[in-house]
């Protein structure tokens, strides 16, 4: 009686040891799926952020272009030079032609050709406008059902378009005039 309670024992441990096993093996799949979602989460940290970076960087190259004042072209005579005109940044007042010259070829060896803000922010709308919206050949269709196709694609179904195509980042990133992290990112997204 006490060798089947010793063999109904020993078997009882076998089968617990068993089971321990079996949890600590799916506690290690658990810890491991843990340490990849860290790792894809800083992943994400750091490319969001750097994405932000690029995104700051580029925003203050486009206040920096809008702030600066067109030099307007008027002729007083026949013949004569365009009279010119820069804007201080600080007081608002404007430079006489010597100093604005000074000022032009200190910053570049050849003076800038500046444009009007509202002109620049209309281009600017207008680029955008023209990579959201590609422009579609049209065919003799009728004109309900053109008007169904020519739903705009946005700029993230042209990126993953241009990806499936077999177009490289950089590649998208030029044609779109994105920057290259935020194509990237996109793309991580939707793989």
């Amino acid at each position: 009686m006490t060798t089947i309670l010793i063999a109904v024992l020993f078997v009882l441990q076998l089968l617990s040891f068993y089971f321990i096993i079996i949890l600590n093996t799916k506690l290690a799949k658990f810890k491991d799926l843990e340490k990849k979602q860290e790792r894809l989460m800083r992943e994400m940290d750091d490319s969001i952020s750097l994405y932000l970076a690029e995104m700051k960087d580029e925003n203050n190259r486009l206040i920096q272009a809008l702030q600066v004042v067109p030099k307007p072209e008027k002729t007083t005579g026949i013949g004569q030079q365009p009279k010119q005109f820069n804007v201080q940044k600080d007081q608002g007042q404007p430079l006489s032609q010597a100093e604005s010259d000074q000022k032009d070829v200190s910053r570049d060896s050849e003076p800038r050709i500046l444009m009007p803000k509202n002109i620049v922010a209309n281009a600017y709308s207008r680029q955008q406008q023209v990579v959201a919206s590609p422009v579609q050949a049209t065919v003799s269709k009728p004109i309900a059902i053109q008007k169904e196709e020519q739903k705009p694609l946005t700029v993230e179904q042209q990126i993953v378009q241009m990806a499936k195509q077999g177009k490289t980042a950089e590649e998208i990133a030029k044609q779109l005039q994105k920057g290259k992290t935020e194509i990237e990112l996109l793309l991580k997204f939707h793989s």
